[in-house]
């Protein structure tokens, strides 16, 4: 059985305040079920986050009925799970727009059901679309989805109930615990006790590709949901690694591990990461911003990028905002006509901005990002997280992204909604069921320099 298996498509995701077609991440997901008809998949697997929101609008939802229709067409059975993004809430069993897309039909959702003895591993019902499981080919395909904090336990309670001597295929949206701020994760011991019983794992939620063993595959998101994302093209010795899609093979006679599992690139928007030091004319006095246009203009040309290609600026060095005035919107339009490429985006983060740069004793000065992360975690150790402790510095990151988006000037819906995203959440929504409140609605205002939303 020839399987396709993707993760986090994302669809409707807004980049750089709308700059960036929408229609990038339909294209990528267009091109995966293009793939998969023209090589004949026996299936394909969406492993969570088909949408980017829980409230679709229409343009994207059309772009999913086009796609996954394709696929019906060609008698390709699509089989998915959501993930954190396609739900309000972790525990929620209302009806999302990946359940109004199984309601039509062009696709299998998956969700597994949890009361106080375990898991509820009811069949897929025809009738009412829904269910823990479905068998395709002699193969079991089992549904998790997004199971927040309590991860690694729910799994090892679907693991108890899977039949031993059945060829199974779980998915789940989790990834490794290591990555910082990202919850739903699991330990190499948690996959260890998962693989005795499961012959694939297919995982999303970590948008970077990851193989785990000849046996649980992150295939990592299709598209640069960030710009920052685009580094996962790479590996740490400069040579292409492939992210997009997996493409892996089963024999339902041989229920122990997969014949075969690729993870393929698909076509993205290209994207470059450029550090321009700004050391050298950042004390102009006169015409300093127009300095700064001609020096990104060059460094980006020297790299001779595609006219589609969108440019992730990261702004380095040293740079008197006291005594050049930088228009970012206007400076940014201004380097794109220049530089002949689609999208320019400005990162200042790394600047060491004069009056406030701080020695860290080492010879080097810290930049504005690193700077406010130190104070943010010095708030944070002040204040007790009472029944999460141990997560000081994710819940430091989340203030810090939540300072920034302030910043940026983002509506009190979407500071919402980037809370109720964050893993954290889960973490004390249960602590505060053990123990008292943890989160610091003093401190989030400190942190955030703003009154409560």
């Amino acid at each position: 059985m020839k399987i396709y298996h993707v993760a986090d498509i994302h669809l409707g995701r807004r980049r750089l305040d709308g700059r960036l077609p929408d229609s990038d991440l339909a294209d990528a997901f267009s091109f995966i079920a293009d793939q998969a008809v023209q090589e004949g998949a026996d299936a394909l697997l969406i492993a969570g986050d088909l949408f980017d929101r829980p409230q679709v609008e229409p343009p994207h939802l059309r772009q999913a009925q086009r796609i996954l229709a394709r696929l019906k067409t060609a008698n390709i059975p699509v089989i998915a799970i959501e993930g954190n993004h396609d739900k309000t809430f972790i525990h929620s069993n209302e009806p999302t727009w990946t359940h109004f897309l199984a309601q039509d039909d062009l696709l299998m959702l998956l969700r597994t059901v949890f009361n106080a003895d375990g898991p509820i591993m009811a069949p897929w019902n025809s009738e009412t679309r829904a269910g823990a499981y479905i068998d395709l080919a002699g193969i079991r395909f089992v549904g998790a989805g997004y199971l927040g904090a309590a991860t690694p336990h729910k799994m090892q309670e679907i693991a108890s109930r899977l039949e031993p001597d059945r060829t199974h295929v779980a998915l789940l949206h989790a990834g490794p615990d290591y990555f910082v701020g990202e919850g739903g994760g699991f330990l190499p011991e948690d996959l260890r006790a998962l693989s005795e019983k499961v012959c694939y794992l297919a995982l999303g939620h970590i948008h970077k590709p990851m193989r785990h063993g000849d046996w649980a595959c992150n295939p990592g998101s299709p598209e640069n949901c960030e710009l920052r994302e685009a580094a996962y093209e790479w590996g740490s010795d400069g040579s292409p690694v492939p992210r997009g899609y997996a493409v892996l093979k089963i024999d339902p006679s041989h229920r122990h591990r997969p014949t075969s599992i690729e993870i393929c690139s698909n076509p993205r928007r290209p994207c470059h990461r450029i550090t321009l030091d700004c050391t050298p004319f950042g004390n102009k006095t006169k015409d300093g911003a127009a300095a700064f246009v001609s020096a990104a203009t060059k460094m980006i040309r020297e790299h001779k990028p595609a006219r589609d290609a969108v440019i992730d600026l990261r702004l380095a060095g040293k740079l008197n905002l006291n005594r050049i005035a930088l228009d970012h919107s206007a400076a940014c339009a201004e380097i794109e006509t220049a530089a002949e490429v689609y999208a320019v985006s400005l990162d200042a983060t790394g600047l060491n901005v004069d009056g406030y740069a701080f020695s860290s004793g080492s010879g080097y000065s810290l930049s504005r990002e690193d700077l406010e992360k130190k104070a943010i975690r010095e708030l944070v150790d002040r204040k007790p997280l009472w029944g999460v402790e141990g997560h000081d510095a994710d819940f430091a990151a989340l203030f810090f992204e939540l300072k920034e988006a302030v910043r940026a000037g983002k509506t009190g819906e979407e500071l919402a909604e980037l809370l109720n995203q964050s893993p954290l959440v889960e973490l004390v929504r249960v602590s505060r069921e053990a123990t008292q409140p943890v989160l610091d609605t003093a401190l989030l205002n400190e942190v955030t320099m703003e009154q409560p939303v």
